[in-house]
């Protein structure tokens, strides 16, 4: 089986966007109904590719094959280093993540996700002594994301 990759591109302004290859846009919607928990919504995303085995393309739009991957991506901020000490540990978590709230809020992240980084290498007596408790009054929630290098 010949397997190739191709675009899910949108054509229009937010929020009018409409799919430039509607058949493509379906079919990329029937698999992920089909084989996801949730359908992405694929205008969030920056961009999307669907792996199409033995596909067949009539006038630059999607005729037939058969969807066998989809991936996507989005950038989100992501807080490598928060780190706080001593007695007044409490007060300097709630305004350092004050600031980072207030700062993505002006960046137009209102309501989306941002991460924390927590190092799986570091000993419990290195991790701040109420990290669990500051991670829960900022409703933190695990991220379910591994790290991958570009080549």
């Amino acid at each position: 089986m010949r397997i190739d990759v191709f675009p899910i591109d949108f054509m229009g302004t937010p929020p009018l966007y409409e799919p430039r290859d509607r058949a493509l846009f379906d079919a990329a919607i029937d698999y992920c109904s089909r084989e996801l928990t949730e359908t992405p919504e694929f205008v969030r995303l920056n961009k999307v590719w669907v792996a199409i085995g033995n596909p067949v393309f009539r006038d630059g739009k999607f005729v037939s094959g058969e969807i066998c991957g989809i991936t996507g991506y989005v950038l989100k901020p992501d807080i490598p280093v928060f780190r706080v000490s001593g007695e007044n540990a409490a007060r300097a978590t709630k305004m350092l993540t004050d600031r980072y709230h207030a700062y993505f809020a002006d960046q137009g992240w209102r309501g989306s996700e941002v991460f924390i980084h927590i190092s799986s290498k570091e000993r419990p007596e290195q991790r701040c002594s109420r990290w669990t408790e500051s991670l829960k009054a900022t409703n933190a929630v695990p991220a379910e994301r591994f790290a991958v290098t570009v080549r």
